[in-house]
């Protein structure tokens, strides 16, 4: 074989790591997830130790998802509006800056909790405002066939991120402080620009197409009007409500699993959240090679029965290895499922509303997870972690009812739109 058809080949084998573009803009995501993470755990060590009030971390994290819910639609508007890249560059150039003022208050003994919790909104609120621009670029950097594994990858990006970022963290609060923490956490918003600046280069991920004709006639009333003219997308936006909630009920009643059903230290709940982060890890691994067989509906609807005999496990277990397998199910669930319907998202709709669109996808995504953190936590305190996890069972059959109702719609759509994804 010559060389040239053995490097499409490897090209191919690589997937959407083989196109340089998808490359480097997954790596600046990395690097800046990890630095996320990194700046989670040591800002809640921080105010720990501080006031030594489960409260005040409390009123941290808080501050850390209220920018979701705030910021994420205005963050859409400007997605399709102007040029993505510039939007990434001037939040992570804005993010940089902030950690940096982190860092030297913080070498300068003059940091806060207070300071703190104000610095972690503004980088939210940062974040919220560039994450459309991000999902809503990552169409135009694969091929319409490569999306749904390109998902899946970014997906994978983020997990294995959160992995990574508490182990620095660890590290660098045992070996060099909070300062040298937040300082590195400041240098990881410099990998965005460099991949925003790369892709510039090659032209690519820019702004929106205003002349898009489809979308123009499409939407008379703004996105709305065309969620409304596409019913489908509701459907699918209430799947990933569905399949998304189930993460938080597991993150919520872990501690009480842990002590009360499993007889085990509080110490161990952090095994239980690395059980569910492990079950995603090995779903999305199971999802690429399945997803290039042309899988991607039944892969989803998978995921959803996944995650209702996670849930099953997870309240009848009384033994850490059979609640480390439901955990990881619930993890490996999620991996199936939300790479279909987010690049099916992505893929059926429009350049010119894909910004907006996807920064609504982003709250149904993580904003309800504060709603059902508070129901599994009041089931949980009344009724004991079974009736927690056998409560959360119903969103197994929303989701399928949900995903069901827009294929079927999808299917039915006249024009560009119905080439439908039956293999996204």
């Amino acid at each position: 074989m010559s060389i040239g058809p053995a490097f499409a080949a490897a090209r191919r084998r690589l997937g959407p790591f083989g196109q340089g573009p998808f490359a480097v803009y997954w790596t600046g995501g990395f690097v800046s997830n990890v630095g996320t993470w990194l700046q989670a755990v040591s800002g809640s060590v921080f105010v720990y130790d501080r006031t030594g009030s489960a409260f005040a971390v409390g009123v941290l994290n808080f501050a850390t998802f209220l920018p979701v819910l705030l910021f994420s639609v205005i963050g859409g508007v400007l997605s399709d509006r102007f040029d993505r890249r510039a939007v990434i560059v001037v939040t992570h150039a804005i993010s940089a800056t902030l950690g940096v003022v982190l860092a030297l208050m913080t070498f300068g003994g003059v940091t806060t909790e207070v300071h703190l919790v104000a610095i972690a909104f503004a980088l939210q609120t940062s974040a919220a405002i560039a994450k459309p621009c991000f999902t809503a670029m990552l169409p135009n950097l694969v091929s319409r066939a490569q999306l749904a594994e390109a998902v899946g990858l970014n997906t994978l990006q983020f997990m294995t991120a959160q992995l990574a970022g508490p182990v620095l963290a660890t590290v660098l609060l045992a070996t060099a402080g909070f300062a040298w923490a937040f300082t590195i956490n400041a240098l990881t918003f410099i990998a965005p620009i460099i991949a925003m600046t790369y892709l510039f280069r090659r032209g690519l991920g820019g702004a929106a197409p205003r002349q898009d004709e489809r979308a123009a006639s499409a939407t008379p009333q703004g996105v709305a009007g065309y969620i409304r003219s596409q019913p489908w997308i509701a459907w699918l936006l209430l799947g990933i409500v569905a399949n998304s909630a189930v993460l938080e009920v597991i993150r919520t009643t872990a501690p009480v699993l842990v002590t009360q059903r499993l007889g085990a230290p509080s110490s161990d709940t952090g095994l239980i959240v690395a059980a569910q982060s492990l079950g995603y890890i090995l779903g999305l691994l199971a999802f690429i090679p399945l997803r290039r067989r042309e899988l991607g509906r039944p892969l989803a609807a998978l995921g959803f029965v996944c995650q209702a005999g996670g849930l099953l496990l997870v309240s009848l277990a009384t033994a850490p290895i059979i609640a480390g397998v439901g955990v990881a199910l619930v993890g490996a669930g999620f991996s199936l499922a939300f790479p279909v319907m987010t690049a099916t998202l992505q893929a059926e709709v429009p350049d010119a509303v894909r910004g907006r669109l996807m920064s609504i996808h982003q709250i149904a995504h993580l904003g309800n997870r504060p709603f059902a953190a508070f129901a599994a936590g009041s089931l949980a305190a009344a009724f004991g972690v079974p009736a927690a996890c056998l409560a959360a069972m119903i969103l197994a059959p929303i989701g399928l009812l949900a995903m069901r109702s827009a294929w079927r719609r999808l299917d039915l759509t006249a024009g560009p739109v119905s080439a439908a994804a039956a293999s996204v």
